[in-house]
């Protein structure tokens, strides 16, 4: 049964009975007025050859005597002889200028006026049967004569179909596929009845007819500039191929000698071949043209479609909107973008599989379209929605929304987040959705909240973002970015131990930012590692100027972030600098954040490795601050491990803030690490510290960052008294 199936359904593609898409059926209508174009074109040099043919065996020779061929004059001579030929140039003419401007997608004010008088005179054509009539072309039998009017007023139906279809265009600013196809029609018409007249007067008047082989060229244009439906094809072939060979075999000629006109079973054997080889060659085009449709509609609706739902991708959104200019005053006039995050989504792939989760993203896109619509509706990646909605209703579109993501979250903790942004005119659309994208990331730790819209603080902090990541190469190069130095000091002696150098941008127009402005902007745009290699660059460089002026110099720790381990390699950007330079290892100190070992272990623990082999001392910061304190400290050995400022809190007031850092520091030292404490305000604290074993201290209670010249000038002046050092 299955095969059975299978060759019907064969069958039926084949013959062209499933009904194509919009597409696919624009498609074949553009490739045969392509098709149109070229055939068009050919037949204006085989008509202008026919003429110059006509003139050199029968027009110029008998000039003098027109009467030879029937006619009175030498001028109704050259007419009568080229008259369908110039017919036939003129609707091929008109054909060609059509096509090309069909296939344009703009219409130039030269084209349309072509367009218009090439299609008037096909209209006012007829008026030539004048001329026929008084040069006495208008005679035989009395199939030749309606075959010939119906050649003639066959071109006011072609002038009018171009016409209609330009004006069409005109108004419209598109084409229209109907109009498209009845020029097409029109003018396959038109070569179908100058094959047949051509054909059918030489078979009448001629003892040796030859120009049957003009009706099988005209069948040939005919059926490639006619490639629908292949049960179309067969029919309309095998009508008219019938109808012609009854033409012939039914001509009776008369008194006239009879014999010529029997028609030969060879060439009726011949005929039917044709007939079934012209066939054969339409519904291979057919399919093959059907087959390249279907490609192209595929790789559009990928580019316009997403992958996973039948949405709308952003990227074709903004096209949209762009093409449509929504992005003019009177469009973007009470407009909002979206941009719609459901929070928490993952639990869905987690807990229920990526099925599941493909299974939710389908039906929040099937609400999504439902509430928008479809047409400004899309998906940007991943559980990222953005739809370009009007301001009217939208609370309740946006309540609507969040009650149907109840309804099918069948209990997991998944969270409405929208941010919205109401474009100003002339907005580009996609700095329009990233700034809907930030509202909504504003709100994503609120779980009261569910929409927020972009307001003018958040532009503030939005271009604020936009010239640190456009600025940080300027920053550095032109010394805005420096760092400060806060001093670390022995807990016993209080005396100056280090210093740890914290990064500065003071800038010309934003003033001093701190490096909660700038510092998780560059992570968030992968730049960090620049900002560090310039602390490294600046600490070098200015340790080395100290030490060629005499002044006594400390070693300086310096801060390494997660990426950096990832965007560059730390252990050449350091060994570059060192070398560079000529300072001691043992005078730079690197310090790690415990959350950078959370990511990559394998790699950094083989960087961590190299520094220490080239005698870095290796310093594990904001220890207690991650989930996995112990395991970090269990799996690396680090030199000096730095507690972090929080365990200091409410240290009067809760006993076991005192236990938990005492742990920390008796744990250090069986491990062979030494113990850092930041965060140090209170003599109390200090105190403290250092009876429990705490070696390095650091905090206000011993100095803010300083900029490098304040701090050199406090060891200058014994401020900052400098203790063991190695």
């Amino acid at each position: 049964m299955n095969k059975v199936n299978k060759a019907w359904d064969f069958f039926i593609d084949l013959m062209g009975f499933r009904r194509n898409s919009k597409y696919v059926r624009t498609y074949l209508n553009d490739a045969n007025i392509k098709s149109s174009i070229y055939m068009s074109f050919i037949i204006i040099v085989l008509e202008i050859w026919m003429i110059i043919r006509q003139l050199n065996e029968y027009i110029v020779p008998n000039w003098s005597t027109p009467e030879k061929y029937g006619y009175a004059s030498s001028t109704a001579l050259f007419f009568g002889m080229t008259s369908l030929y110039y017919l036939f140039i003129m609707c091929s003419v008109a054909m060609m200028v059509f096509g090309i401007i069909h296939l344009r997608k703009k219409e130039s004010d030269n084209l349309f006026i072509a367009n218009i008088i090439l299609g008037s005179l096909c209209v006012l054509w007829p008026l030539m049967l004048i001329l026929e009539n008084q040069v006495g072309n208008i005679k035989g039998t009395n199939v030749n004569i309606i075959t010939l009017f119906l050649l003639y007023f066959s071109m006011p139906l072609f002038g009018a179909s171009i016409i209609g279809n330009s004006l069409y265009r005109r108004i419209k600013d598109k084409n229209n596929t109907a109009l498209s196809i009845a020029v097409i029609i029109c003018f396959a018409l038109v070569c179908l009845l100058f094959g047949i007249k051509v054909g059918y007067s030489d078979y009448i008047s001629s003892s040796k007819p030859k120009m049957i082989t003009t009706f099988l060229t005209m069948i040939v244009f005919v059926a490639c500039l006619l490639i629908w439906k292949p049960y179309i094809s067969i029919v309309m072939l095998t009508s008219i191929f019938i109808a012609f060979l009854f033409m012939l075999k039914n001509y009776n000629p008369g008194n006239n000698d009879v014999s010529k006109r029997i028609w030969l079973e060879g060439d009726e054997i011949n005929y039917i071949t044709f007939l079934i080889s012209l066939t054969v060659i339409t519904i291979s085009i057919y399919q093959q043209r059907v087959t390249e449709a279907k490609k192209d509609e595929k790789l559009i609706h990928d580019a316009i479609y997403d992958h996973l739902v039948e949405i709308h991708n952003t990227r074709f959104l903004i096209d949209k909107i762009v093409t449509n200019e929504f992005i003019n005053p009177v469009f973007s006039k009470d407009k909002i973008y979206l941009f719609i995050n459901l929070f928490n989504f993952r639990i869905v792939n987690d807990q229920r599989g990526f099925d599941k989760g493909d299974l939710f993203i389908m039906k929040v896109a099937r609400i999504i379209i439902k509430i928008f619509g479809p047409e400004f509706s899309s998906r940007q990646s991943d559980d990222h929605f953005v739809v370009f909605t009007e301001t009217l209703g939208l609370e309740g579109k946006i309540e609507a929304l969040n009650k149907s993501l109840a309804d099918i979250s069948e209990g997991l903790f998944i969270r409405l987040k929208v941010g919205g942004y109401r474009p100003k005119p002339n907005d580009n659309p996609a700095r329009s959705i990233d700034k809907a994208r930030y509202a909504c990331g504003m709100i994503k730790k609120k779980s009261e909240v569910i929409f927020l819209e972009y307001d003018d603080k958040m532009d503030e902090k939005v271009r604020k973002r936009q010239y640190i990541v456009n600025h940080i190469d300027e920053a550095i190069a032109k010394g805005w970015i420096c760092a400060y130095y806060q001093p670390v000091v022995w807990s016993k002696s209080n005396s100056l131990c280090g210093a740890e150098a914290l990064c500065r941008w003071i800038d010309p127009n934003y003033g001093f930012l701190s490096p909660a402005d700038f510092i998780p902007v560059l992570e968030e745009a992968r730049l960090i590692h620049k900002l560090d290699s310039g602390v490294i660059q600046f600490v070098c460089s200015n340790m080395r100027r100290a030490i060629d002026e005499g002044r006594p110099v400390v070693p300086i720790s310096i801060n390494f972030s997660r990426l950096d381990f990832e965007l560059m390699d730390v252990v050449s950007e350091l060994e570059k600098n060192v070398k560079e330079y000529k300072i001691d290892r043992n005078y730079i100190h690197v310090e790690i954040t415990e959350s950078a070992l959370a990511d990559n272990l394998d790699k950094i623990k083989a960087t961590v490795g190299e520094l220490q082999r080239l005698g870095y001392d290796i310093w594990l910061d904001d220890f207690g601050s991650g989930y996995s304190s112990l395991n970090v400290i269990k799996d690396f050995q680090f030199d000096v491990v730095k507690i972090d400022m929080t365990f200091l809190t409410n240290f009067d007031t809760n006993p076991r803030t005192k236990y938990i850092i005492d742990c920390i520091v008796q744990l250090a030292d069986r491990l062979g690490m030494q113990t850092l404490t930041e965060g140090v305000e209170t003599k109390e604290e200090a105190k403290f510290l250092e009876k429990i074993g705490c070696g390095r201290l650091q905090g206000y209670l011993f100095g803010k960052p300083l900029k490098l010249s304040d701090f050199e000038e406090k060891i200058q002046n014994k401020e900052l008294k400098i203790g063991k050092l190695l």
